[in-house]
C-alpha cells in the first residue's frame, strides 16, 4: 500500500455503504477499506478501535478510491507538533533526539517531521539542501520522496 500523498495504492476495498441505525461494521486494521456515504439525516457514529501498541505508529490513509491514489493522512498525532516546537525552542537535546527520530523512528511522518522542523532552523539553502540530503537516505521511501521535492524546491 502507499504511504504518501498522490501514490498509487495497491487498494482492498470492501464497501461503499452508508451508516443507518443500529448498523454495525467491522473492519480489519491497515487492511480493509470503506467508503462511507453521508447519512439520509443527520447522525453520530462511534468508532471504536483496538490500539495495539505495536501498531501505534500506523497511518491511517484517506483515499481517492476511483484514482487509487492516497489523499491523505487522518490520524495525525500530537507527537509532530511536540516535537517542531521542542526543535523550534532551540535546545540541543530536542535536535539530538529529532536527528535520532530521524533516521531510526518507526513513523514515516514523525521522521518527516524531524526533518522538516531541523531545516527549519537552518541558517542558509546549503545547511537545508544537507538535511535534506540526509532525509533522503533515512531509509524511508516516503520520506526519501518528500526530500528529494524539498531540495529541487530549495534550487528552483
Amino acid at each position: 500500500m502507499a504511504g504518501y500523498r498522490g501514490e498509487q495504492a495497491d487498494l482492498r476495498f470492501v464497501e461503499r455503504s452508508a451508516l443507518g441505525e443500529g448498523k454495525l461494521m467491522l473492519y480489519r486494521a491497515h487492511t480493509d477499506i470503506h467508503s462511507q456515504l453521508p447519512p439520509e439525516s443527520l447522525s453520530v457514529s462511534l468508532n471504536i478501535m483496538h490500539i495495539d501498541p505495536a501498531q501505534g505508529w500506523f497511518d491511517q490513509y484517506g483515499f481517492d478510491l476511483d484514482a487509487k491514489t492516497v489523499t491523505g493522512i487522518l490520524n495525525p498525532t500530537s507527537t509532530e507538533a511536540f516535537l517542531r516546537c521542542a526543535v523550534g525552542l532551540g535546545g540541543h537535546e530536542a535536535r539530538d533526539l529529532a536527528e535520532h527520530f530521524g533516521s531510526h523512528h518507526p513513523s514515516d511522518r514523525l521522521r518527516l517531521a524531524s526533518f522538516e522542523a531541523r531545516s527549519l532552523l537552518a541558517p542558509d539553502a546549503d545547511a537545508r539542501d544537507a538535511i535534506w540530503r540526509a532525509a533522503e537516505l533515512s531509509g524511508s521511501m516516503m520520506v526519501a520522496q518528500e526530500a528529494k521535492a524539498r531540495r529541487a524546491a530549495l534550487t528552483a
